[in-house]
């Protein structure tokens, strides 16, 4: 099929939008139109609904729609079979990550990485739920990824390695009563407000409050940094990853649990048999990156 084009497909699926896909593809709206347009006689079906403000996929798009995104992995892993063929000179990886560590580590890591190859270009997927993290990749939606899991859970479809083990710790604010503490008994986390976050998974909050503790949730936000500040104005408590709260701004004090929580931050592809060389490369880079940092 000449006029199939499954990237301007996907992205129009993925924003609602001929506009949006538009900006993000590099090209004009009227472009995406046409590009659309011409599938669409070419398949003799309508994909998109027009609507005001958007357009929404129509049954026959959506039964297409897992398909065409084997079309659109195929024609990635043809790229990157032809990147590798050129010895790392060029290409693309995609990358999934998390705030935490696309904040405090990802910056560092493709500066070692560009030092390396220069010439690879690095495309970055930000997911704030570890699950769907672990899906993207074990989907080859991305090349490669970092995702975390608590110590009893079982990772599949994912080749991962462990780069670090970090705590969960209680931040409040400096004139909270527990502020002066070492740790924070786990058993209190329920007598204080709490902020809780939306994209919290109920298998976390069981693993932090279990069946005994009933949290006091006063605000339920989407963003860590605006938890942050809330904290620091004593409008609750919250639950942050070790590693988010270094270098934070805010007047706030943070407690280890007790009895503590872990969790592993890891790096995964779904396999390094199969994946391009550019992201094998990506991964030992990010995995000699984390073993001279000394992280336990």
């Amino acid at each position: 099929m000449e006029k199939l084009n499954a990237a301007v497909f996907l992205k129009v699926t993925e924003t609602g939008s001929f506009k949006r896909a538009a900006d993000m593809l590099g090209y004009t709206q009227a472009g995406i139109s046409y590009i659309i347009g011409a599938m669409e006689e070419e398949l003799g079906i309508r994909l998109f609904h027009r609507e005001y403000g958007g357009v929404r996929l129509t049954s026959e798009g959506e039964q297409l729609l897992p398909l065409i995104r084997q079309i659109a992995d195929s024609e990635r892993h043809l790229q990157q079979a032809v990147n590798d063929i050129k010895d790392l000179h060029s290409g693309t990886i995609r990358v999934s990550t998390f705030n935490s560590v696309y904040v405090h580590w990802l910056p560092r890591i493709i500066r070692k990485f560009r030092n390396l190859y220069p010439d690879i270009e690095i495309e970055i997927v930000s997911c704030e739920e570890d699950r769907e993290n672990e899906e993207l990749i074990a989907d080859r939606e991305v090349d490669c990824g970092f995702f975390a899991h608590d110590l009893s859970s079982q990772i599949t479809g994912v080749e991962s390695f462990d780069l670090m083990v970090e705590s969960l710790q209680v931040a409040v604010p400096p004139d909270h009563p527990m502020a002066g503490k070492k740790r924070f008994p786990r058993a209190e986390l329920g007598n204080y407000p709490y902020i809780m976050f939306s994209f919290d998974k109920p298998n976390f909050n069981d693993m932090v409050f279990g069946g005994e503790i009933t949290p006091q949730t006063t605000l339920t936000v989407d963003n860590d940094y605006a938890a942050m500040s809330m904290v620091s104005q004593g409008l609750g408590i919250c639950l942050f990853p070790q590693l988010l709260l270094n270098d934070q701004p805010y007047r706030i004090r943070c407690l280890e649990l007790d009895p503590p929580l872990h969790r592993v931050i890891c790096i995964g592809t779904k396999s390094m048999d199969s994946c391009s060389n550019a992201a094998k490369e990506f991964i030992r880079c990010a995995r000699r990156w984390a073993e001279e940092q000394h992280f336990h």
